[in-house]
């Protein structure tokens, strides 16, 4: 983990603070989720970029929406792309805040989600002993994340060892779990969400059992990029992202995006993942 930071830190020193002029690209990573790609998600969030850039800087083109799944992807682009602003995952912004100057201004409320969690599901025959897991595959969206699930979500109770498996596809995870497929991971970590579509069906959550769920997460944070922010008024940014529930146009992009509402951080949860997250 350390060595991948500084080679990320290396590439941003070697790309340079230079770019072309025109609009600051605004990044959006949703760590191993199908959707969030720039060709199916991008046309989505271009209404956000376009509502905070006409509120922020008098004019809809003044961001450029990038939306990726794969967070090494991600960081390569920030180095050379030099975004404004982001929301990416908890796990994104533990991993990179340092070698990207990342600063957290906000984070995201999502629709009909009190808390972040995620659950770990076997199969039922599989006992509750999470010693059994240490060692096994676990497929979950998170795989890119490996430290972030290590550390925060699973809290080292499964070890350094776990073999993370990525999962785009947590439908089909958790069907090949619940079947007994050669294919199928020993476990899936999923969203506590996700899991709730599942575990009411017999012919899946019939099959399997939570044998571990998480804390309170983090949620998604509104950044700013040291080398692509420092121009903007982040306290103006931030304010119009806050008040967007308030007004109908608002509204409407964020239910397009499910988010609620964008509110101030939880310091207390955010400093917790984040010690655990570098070991102190």
């Amino acid at each position: 983990m350390k060595t991948l930071v500084l080679v990320v830190a290396t590439v941003l020193g070697a790309a340079g603070l230079a770019r072309a002029d025109g609009p600051r690209p605004f990044l959006f990573v949703k760590t191993g989720e199908k959707f969030a790609t720039q060709e199916i998600a991008g046309p989505t969030v271009a209404g956000l970029t376009a509502y905070v850039g006409e509120k922020v800087a008098g004019t809809t083109n003044a961001f450029a929406p990038r939306v990726m799944n794969e967070p090494v992807k991600a960081a390569e682009y920030c180095a050379k792309s030099k975004p404004a602003l982001g929301i990416v995952t908890a796990g994104f912004y533990l991993t990179y805040a340092k070698a990207l100057g990342m600063v957290p201004l906000l984070e995201t409320k999502r629709q009909g989600l009190k808390e972040e969690r995620f659950v770990l599901v076997a199969r039922k025959a599989a006992g509750d002993d999470l010693a059994k897991f240490q060692g096994k595959t676990i497929a979950t969206p998170l795989a890119d994340e490996q430290w972030y699930v290590i550390a925060v979500v699973l809290q080292d109770k499964l070890g350094e060892e776990v073999r993370l498996k990525p999962a785009t596809d947590v439908e089909g995870a958790i069907f090949d779990l619940a079947d007994g497929s050669k294919n199928a991971a020993d476990a899936v970590l999923l969203e506590t969400g996700a899991w709730d579509l599942f575990k009411d069906d017999p012919d899946s959550g019939g099959k399997l059992k939570v044998v571990y769920q998480s804390d309170d997460l983090p949620r998604d944070l509104v950044v700013a990029f040291g080398a692509g922010g420092d121009a903007l008024n982040l306290d103006k940014v931030k304010q119009v992202l806050k008040d967007m529930n308030g007004n109908e146009s608002g509204q409407k992009i964020l239910r397009s995006i499910q988010v609620e509402s964008f509110t101030d951080i939880d310091q207390s949860r955010l400093s917790t993942a984040e010690k655990l997250f570098h070991g102190k």
